[in-house]
């Protein structure tokens, strides 16, 4: 089975699942939809993201992916919204058959991107979740140096993952951050 998740509309959503050849839809949209005359005759759903905070609605994009995925091959077409932005992205994390986007009123494949992070860079992300630590307890915790916590640190600051705090000496873990583990 073929399943696109979409957030997109009229013809590029058309467009989108006549390149797919998609057996079925799932339409994510944000809580102010209209209803889509595609939707009406293709099986599938609709699912609708009703937060503001983009690591809800990314977990919950990702559950419907995931469950998507236990059925066949999973597509994504996304448009350039705030929301388009999350599927796309989580799309990519999830490891989906492919990913596209509106132009034009076309849907374009994306080609592939790989996320480049490390497994110590994600285990000092998943020690961060829930709690702002310094350089010492990251250390303990992930099991490296704290020199090679300072150089680890020092890229996932750069890539915007994480942030310091500028008065205690402790680092946090950013919403982007939080979308890439997930």
């Amino acid at each position: 089975m073929k399943t696109l998740v979409s957030n997109l509309r009229g013809r590029c959503l058309f467009d989108a699942a006549m390149k797919t050849q998609i057996d079925g839809l799932i339409s994510v949209q944000s809580e102010n939809f209209n209803d889509s005359c595609l939707e009406k005759f293709i099986k599938g759903g609709v699912i609708v993201i009703d937060t503001q905070n983009p690591v809800k609605a990314a977990r919950k994009i990702s559950e419907v992916i995931r469950g998507a995925k236990k059925h066949g091959e999973v597509y994504v077409a996304a448009d350039g919204s705030g929301l388009g932005s999350i599927l796309s992205f989580i799309g990519y994390r999830e490891c989906v058959d492919a990913v596209y986007t509106c132009f034009a009123d076309s849907a374009v494949r994306m080609p592939p991107l790989k996320l480049d992070i490390s497994d110590t860079k994600l285990r000092i992300l998943e020690a961060l979740e829930n709690e702002s630590l310094n350089a010492v307890l990251i250390s303990r915790e992930v099991g490296i140096s704290r020199a090679m916590v300072y150089k680890h640190l020092a890229g996932l600051i750069e890539m915007g993952l994480v942030k310091q705090s500028e008065m205690f000496d402790r680092y946090s873990i950013t919403d982007a951050g939080k979308l890439v583990i997930i």
